[in-house]
């Protein structure tokens, strides 16, 4: 699993994220969740190795994230950023290739198969002689999905899980893609791997997260399974605003009612 402890974070200088603890196991979709801010992504950019913590532990699979070697990070985990500037003019296939590990060994057909299906599980198939800079903004997410899709093909390799860290894989999306992405990391999770993502849609959240953390202000201020998270108390103390959360039948799947939310 992938064990962060008592991390803190600091950006120019100045503390962002302070005692930050979580645990995302394989096989759940752990969900990090707060307002505008509040230090999400920047904790996940330390669970990717992307940002250096100033201090506390990151573990993956048991080994510390400061004693991994950049090979051995991307094998273990494959990350989808919240905005992707590209400004060669790619097609979607050589995007998507690129998640791919290069080498004078590469299996070439096996390589072409990945990314073929990597496009499929993302609905783009079809597209990947299209240039990257001609798609919608929420067609190229997807295509960077489709890449971190081809690093982390398989959920689990010799026996050791993998993980998605994905910021905002919703962001740009329909209604109808944005289940299918969901759908993506569930089957990812029911496959043995584990997904951490950060979601600012409440209502997908409790649909899919197995746990959630509620941050704010560079801490977090709850922990467990949607049900505890979500509810009146918490998203106020965390969001500034009165709101009602309700249970909608027949499965007790909290939402949240924009309609009832005031300042």
């Amino acid at each position: 699993m992938i064990n962060v402890s008592n991390l803190s974070v600091r950006l120019g200088g100045r503390p962002v994220i302070h005692g930050v603890s979580l645990e995302a196991r394989p096989g759940a979709l752990t969900a990090i969740v707060g307002p505008n801010g509040c230090g999400k992504t920047t904790t996940l950019k330390a669970i990717s190795g992307e940002l250096a913590p100033a201090g506390g532990t990151i573990r993956i699979n048991g080994r510390d994230l400061r004693g991994l070697k950049p090979w051995e990070l991307a094998s273990m985990r494959g990350v989808l950023p919240q905005s992707t500037v590209i400004s060669f003019p790619f097609t979607v296939r050589e995007v998507v290739r690129l998640g791919l590990a290069a080498g004078a060994n590469a299996d070439a057909a096996l390589h072409d198969r990945i990314a073929a299906e990597a496009l499929e599980a993302v609905d783009l198939g079809g597209f990947a002689g299209r240039f990257y800079q001609e798609l919608s903004g929420g067609e190229q997410q997807r295509v960077q999905l489709a890449r971190v899709l081809c690093q982390i093909s398989e959920p689990v390799t010799d026996g050791q899980p993998r993980y998605l860290l994905l910021d905002e894989p919703v962001s740009s999306l329909d209604i109808r893609h944005q289940l299918g992405i969901m759908q993506l990391a569930r089957n990812f999770c029911e496959r043995g791997g584990g997904v951490v993502a950060v979601m600012h849609d409440l209502n997908l959240t409790a649909m899919f997260a197995d746990h959630m953390v509620m941050m704010k202000a560079g801490k977090v201020r709850a922990s467990g399974a949607p049900a505890e998270v979500l509810t009146d108390e918490t998203m106020e103390a965390v969001f500034g605003c009165r709101m009602r959360v309700g249970v909608a039948p027949p499965a007790p799947v909290p939402f949240v009612l924009p309609q009832t939310a005031s300042l």
